[in-house]
């Protein structure tokens, strides 16, 4: 009778795993802390953010952890990937730190652009720096914005290479370390292309609410580790485009 052994367990995906999610705990763990004292403020207005003092770094602070918080986790299944196919090579460490670091950075710039539009907000008085919510008027048209995105090919496009990691390793991945760097620079810009747009509602939610983070971060994993297809992107853009549509009348 034929005996099967029991497989092997990798420590290392458990290892890589834990740290990623570890890290994405801490980015929540900041925000939440950091939501609770915006809350216990009540309506309190404060005046613009001084952006060239450290109230500046740590408002771009805030930005960055929101952005590794929500995007970490999603970005896991393609890292394990990744790290599966340089289980052979000597550099497989360096080259998925590397990797890691590039998604890292990809998001690091969205944070910076995100941290200049609330600037460009508080600086026309559209934006209180305590909320971050944009009026109505504003928050449709990023409604709307989201829902057209959510019909477009580009979102189709990007969606695509990131529903399936082993078919972008197949196509994008490039050999050495530089290799690694790019190619994690090149999942960011796929991943940033998928949810740029979704990003955008925190501002409709106001950015520091917790519920609206946790919403678009199941939203996103959804969209990642799900097989929707097309049914699902007309779905959510029409939700998307009616909101706004509501919002704007209302």
């Amino acid at each position: 009778m034929a005996s099967f052994a029991p497989s092997r367990v990798d420590w290392g995906a458990w290892v890589a795993a834990g740290g990623v999610l570890s890290f994405a705990a801490l980015a929540w763990n900041w925000t939440a802390r950091e939501a609770e004292r915006m809350a216990a403020m009540g309506e309190m207005r404060m005046p613009p953010t001084d952006w060239l003092s450290l109230q500046g770094l740590f408002a771009f602070g805030m930005w960055l952890a929101m952005m590794q918080a929500m995007m970490l986790p999603a970005a896991l299944p393609m890292i394990l990937l990744y790290r599966r196919c340089l289980l052979r090579d000597p550099l497989r460490v360096a080259k998925l730190w590397l990797f890691c670091a590039a998604y890292v950075l990809m998001w690091t710039g969205f944070a910076l652009l995100m941290s200049g539009l609330q600037a460009l907000g508080e600086y026309l008085g559209v934006l209180n720096p305590m909320s971050l919510r944009l009026p109505p008027a504003l928050g449709a048209a990023a409604l709307l914005l989201a829902g057209l995105y959510q019909l477009s090919q580009a979102k189709a496009a990007c969606l695509s290479h990131c529903q399936s990691p082993l078919g972008f390793l197949q196509h994008h991945a490039r050999p050495g370390l530089a290799g690694a760097w790019f190619t994690g620079l090149h999942h960011g810009l796929y991943c940033l292309g998928c949810c740029w747009a979704l990003m955008l509602l925190l501002l409709v939610v106001g950015a520091m609410s917790l519920w609206g983070m946790a919403l678009l971060s199941l939203l996103v994993l959804a969209e990642k580790l799900l097989p929707l297809g097309i049914g699902w992107r007309r779905f959510s853009g029409g939700l998307l485009l009616s909101g706004g549509l509501l919002l704007w009348f209302a």
